[in-house]
């Protein structure tokens, strides 16, 4: 893991966590549905099975989501030393600032949505 927090795009680590938590919950959902049609034909064993898979697959989801929150928050806290304070903004008012620079850029590009 790397120790050089403030050397990490933001925005990269935003359309990363996007990108991976997307797949996930769309696999989840793939499996969600071959283990109800498996429980239709029958096929208990085989939905079971599928239905841990997908409960996996979410809390996988969850985990990563959370840990590229932190990984975000810890790039963001120690880019606040690279921001002196100016006469009209704070270092917090210029960290914010940079928040919701990369939240809006990494919502402007459209989020793919899991098919479930």
């Amino acid at each position: 893991m790397p120790t050089d927090f403030p050397q990490l795009d933001l925005s990269t680590i935003l359309a990363c966590k996007g990108v991976i938590v997307t797949a996930l919950q769309n696999q989840c959902c793939q499996w969600e549905q071959e283990s109800t049609d498996a429980a239709a034909n029958g096929c208990l064993s085989n939905a079971l099975t599928l239905e841990h898979w997908a409960f996996a697959a979410d809390l996988l989801s969850t985990t990563i989501s959370i840990e590229l929150s932190g990984l975000f928050s810890k790039a963001l806290n120690d880019c606040s030393g690279d921001l002196p304070p100016t006469s009209h903004h704070s270092v917090a008012d210029q960290m914010l600032n940079a928040f919701s620079i990369e939240v809006a850029a990494a919502q402007e590009e459209p989020a793919l949505q899991p098919v479930c």
